[in-house]
């Protein structure tokens, strides 16, 4: 008892008060008292393996644990929409990389909500998405407003106005984003409200190809500045598009908003570029 006692730091009295406050508790006797001596009974013996075997896994657990929060530190897991992540997030995942060399960087695209489901259920720990949606389950951060633009090609006679409107691409060939995006069912009301009903000659998922044919001199489209603005090297030319209708991108992010260092660092970069 007296070497139990040094080596836990204790006095031999705290000892002995310790194991027979156990054996009084659990009905217990641990060990057998007898000529000066103690012996450990077949119940201590029986503890003891349990004891160790728990200890095991406490000791199995904390390696986890500082693995797992070493691991997060070291992976930035990201979703966005498909258009933003190849027009957008290329460019703040460049700057983001130039910072955090040492961080392995995971992307998934998709509808935005998938992009807030990635989200909630923990799978990603950034989000960029096309809001208002009904959302729960996580927190939602206004990025810079910004408008949709019309994008024409070079030299197009739309080019000299300072913006356009409805009523100036009456029987322009318009390239649209798909029906169903909330985008496009937005540039319809302004069209509707202004008695023009827009010739669309071609409507698709992603931007992306609609840029390349817009720069080919196929038609007009209508999108988000991000998107046109990563485009601005092809033969195209960009003016404010009125009614304004605002691009709601937002970030989406875990419902505590409690992020490792190199993911709140990226959302700082990330708000930086969309200014």
């Amino acid at each position: 008892m007296t070497q139990a006692g040094e080596v836990l730091g204790v006095t031999q009295p705290a000892i002995s008060r310790l194991i027979r406050d156990l054996e009084e508790e659990y009905g217990l006797q641990l060990f057998a008292r007898h000529a000066g001596r103690i012996d450990p009974t077949k119940d201590a013996i029986a503890f003891h393996a349990e004891v160790e075997r728990c200890y095991g896994e406490l000791e199995q657990m904390v390696k986890f644990a500082t693995e797992l929060g070493a691991h997060r530190k070291k992976r930035l897991r990201l979703a966005s929409t498909v258009g933003h992540s190849y027009f957008f997030l290329p460019e703040v995942i460049k700057a983001f990389h130039a910072r955090w060399p040492d961080v392995v960087i995971s992307l998934v695209s998709g509808p935005s909500p998938e992009v807030v489901e990635h989200v909630e259920k923990g799978r990603c720990d950034i989000g960029l998405a096309l809001l208002p949606l009904n959302v729960h389950g996580v927190a939602i951060k206004t990025m810079p407003e910004t408008n949709l633009v019309c994008v024409m090609p070079k030299d197009h006679a739309l080019s000299k106005l300072n913006s356009v409107a409805p009523q100036d691409l009456q029987e322009t060939p318009l390239l649209l984003i798909s029906e169903s995006s909330l985008m496009r069912k937005r540039l319809l009301k302004a069209f509707n409200e202004a008695n023009v009903t827009p010739n669309v000659i071609l409507d698709s998922t992603y931007t992306g190809p609609i840029c390349s044919l817009v720069a080919n001199g196929m038609g007009v489209s209508i999108m988000d500045i991000l998107t046109a603005d990563a485009y601005s090297n092809l033969e195209i030319e960009i003016r404010p598009f009125s009614p304004s209708i605002p691009c709601e991108l937002k970030l989406v992010l875990p419902e505590s908003q409690v992020l490792a260092p190199p993911a709140q660092a990226f959302v700082e970069i990330l708000m930086e570029r969309a200014r």
